[in-house]
């Protein structure tokens, strides 16, 4: 999902937006001008799951 997708799903659960951006300058992809976060990542810090973050690094299925 792009960053400004991210920033507003994020927004909900207190994350904001240079967090976001941290984020998707770590564990997100370039592609052109725009930057992505993985899908799994931003679902799984909605539900709290701070293992997603491990889950990207290793890449796993959902990243």
């Amino acid at each position: 999902m792009t960053v400004k997708e991210a920033v507003a799903v994020l927004k909900r659960v207190g994350i904001g937006v240079e967090a976001t951006y941290a984020l998707a300058h770590k564990h997100g992809v370039r592609i052109g001008k725009r930057l992505y976060l993985p899908r799994a990542l931003v679902e799984g810090l909605v539900e709290g799951d701070l293992e997603a973050i491990r889950t990207v690094r290793k890449g796993g299925e959902d990243a």
